[in-house]
């Protein structure tokens, strides 16, 4: 078993200050009765030396240490009344009224209270004792009637008053030390939503450079691959598609000074949904020869969220319909239902197996776009059999009119 006393200074400078300031003062009325009796109070003076001894360390809050500490200093003035210095005994229990504040719980601090003003009462009813049998005149004796009484009130006010002071003096401590540990926990995680904010901003132009470039280079490499193939046989042919490869290598010229410009300055204005991907599916032919059989019913204003992203999904299913799929025919349709937008897309191509194959980053970063806005993602495929991705986001409504595709 651990019998290690640990100890601790006093936590308020002033208070141990004001402590020897009280110490002093019984010192120097045990000066002027040494003066008086021709004597010096040896006891008297050892007993004040050790409370002082005392008061500059405290045990550390431990409950049988602290009752410990508490009654040595009790016995020290239990011993110095059983003397006859019965005039340092408000002082002195004040003392230690102060030290138990710091060392004992509230209802600790009662008890304290409660023996001091219990001893206090005992010693002054064992002066009365020893007064009242000198039979001295009636006024004296009403004097020392109304002097005991005023010092039983002064005495249990001053108890209270220390209690008081001393218990809001631990309480705002203690609050400013909460605050101080909540300001660096606040501090602390202002830092991590910094880091997780940088990070997600790194992950969100990561995907779009894999979205709008990654679907643009993707086209130009079907184009040159195609019109190699072409070039010996059928040179107008060829021509056709390295022209169309020029244009998709300056549409990627423009992806990547767009993907560029958001880090640079605010967004730009976008254009409406059903024309970008409009457009996106007419690119996507002429690059690749697959039809594709659209439907587009917006009933509703989408946030414009919700129109990048449900763009740039369409974009990372064409992309890997084109480099995986081998697909002759795609199918789109876009609807909003109720309190939210509906995207499936399907392709007739070969399919894979889920369980066989790991997700690439062109699926992990579509599902991640989904679960930003809380939506619903879901993929059915299995090989031979194509495959359909079916999106669900929420929205809120703002009905305007029908656009058909």
């Amino acid at each position: 078993m651990n019998t290690t006393l640990n100890t601790q200074s006093m936590p308020f400078r002033f208070l141990l200050y004001t402590e020897w300031v009280m110490l002093g003062s019984c010192g120097v009325l045990a000066v002027i009765e040494a003066w008086q009796t021709q004597r010096v109070p040896v006891v008297h003076l050892s007993i004040l030396l050790t409370l002082l001894l005392l008061g500059l360390t405290l045990p550390k809050v431990n409950p049988p240490h602290a009752y410990l500490y508490i009654a040595v200093q009790m016995g020290l003035i239990l011993l110095g009344t059983s003397l006859g210095y019965l005039h340092i005994l408000p002082t002195l229990y004040l003392i230690v009224m102060i030290r138990s504040c710091f060392l004992l719980q509230p209802p600790g601090r009662l008890l304290v209270a409660g023996l001091s003003f219990i001893f206090f009462a005992i010693h002054q009813v064992q002066y009365l004792f020893t007064v009242m049998p000198l039979r001295l005149p009636a006024v004296r004796e009403q004097q020392i009637w109304m002097h005991q009484v005023a010092e039983f009130l002064m005495f249990g006010l001053s108890l209270f008053l220390v209690l008081q002071l001393v218990t809001t003096l631990i309480a705002e401590r203690r609050t400013q030390e909460k605050l101080t540990r909540a300001h660096n926990q606040l501090r602390q995680y202002s830092l991590q939503i910094e880091e997780l904010a940088a990070v997600q901003e790194r992950n969100r132009i990561a995907r779009e450079i894999h979205d709008s470039l990654g679907h643009a280079l993707t086209s130009l490499n079907v184009q040159l691959q195609t019109g190699l193939k072409l070039w010996k046989r059928n040179p107008e042919a060829a021509h056709a598609f390295l022209e169309q490869a020029q244009q998709l290598g300056t549409m990627a010229m423009q992806e990547v000074r767009q993907s560029v410009g958001t880090l640079r300055a605010d967004e730009r204005p976008e254009p409406p949904l059903q024309e970008a991907i409009a457009t996106l599916l007419q690119e996507f032919r002429q690059s690749t020869g697959i039809p594709i059989q659209s439907s587009i019913h917006l009933t509703t204003i989408l946030p414009p969220e919700v129109n990048r992203t449900l763009y740039r999904l369409t974009q990372e299913a064409l992309t890997n319909t084109c480099k995986h799929a081998e697909a002759t025919e795609i199918r789109l349709d876009l609807k909003t239902e109720l309190d939210q937008v509906y995207l499936a897309i399907a392709d007739n191509g070969r399919g894979f197996s889920c369980h066989q194959i790991t997700c690439g980053y062109g699926l992990q970063g579509m599902k991640e776009r989904v679960a930003a806005l809380h939506g619903n993602f879901h993929l059915q495929t299995s090989p031979g059999q194509g495959c359909q991705i079916t999106i669900t986001l929420p929205l809120n409504i703002q009905e305007v009119g029908i656009i058909n595709d």
